[in-house]
């Protein structure tokens, strides 16, 4: 039995010492600021709430797992990619982070993991702006992109749609 108890406790003490408010800093690799594309003449600020869409594309070969405080979040696992929103509360700085992984339990050694963070800030004249950083991790050679061309941000309304790739 105590044998068991150890098994158990050497099981729990990691989890129970993991940052329960998110997930740990990364070291950014990329910056990008999204490209502004105004909603249509006459769009009105929102003034309490904003939804922002996140989508990935997994392009491993493998099934990836998500983490990170998004609502509704991505599927736990996700064999071609994922889709997930969340919403930024317009008359604040906002800022989401999420991560996707080949390992969920060792995402920043034997995995490949892209975390990206998405940053909403509003200036002295009401307009808002929208930076993504991204980082990768893991020792299995990752590739982890930002779509430019499929990604915005409406500088009116605050909303935005971010399309990344973990390759």
């Amino acid at each position: 039995m105590t044998r068991n108890v150890k098994r158990l406790l050497a099981f729990a003490l990691p989890l129970s010492l993991a940052p329960t408010s998110g997930l740990a800093e990364p070291s950014w690799t990329e910056t990008f600021v999204l490209p502004s594309r105004p909603s249509t003449p006459g769009a009105m600020p929102l003034l309490c709430m904003a939804w922002q869409e996140y989508y990935v594309l997994n392009l491993t070969g493998v099934t990836v797992s998500s983490s990170g405080p998004l609502t509704p979040p991505f599927p736990n696992s996700v064999a071609a990619g994922g889709f997930a929103s969340a919403g930024v509360v317009t008359n604040l700085p906002g800022t989401h982070q999420y991560l996707f992984t080949t390992d969920l339990m060792n995402a920043f050694t034997d995995a490949k993991t892209c975390i990206w963070q998405f940053s909403v800030t509003r200036d002295s004249n009401g307009v808002f702006s929208g930076v993504i950083n991204q980082a990768s991790a893991g020792n299995q050679g990752v590739l982890c992109t930002i779509d430019p061309t499929q990604s915005y941000f409406d500088p009116s309304t605050c909303r935005s749609q971010v399309v990344t790739y973990i390759q």
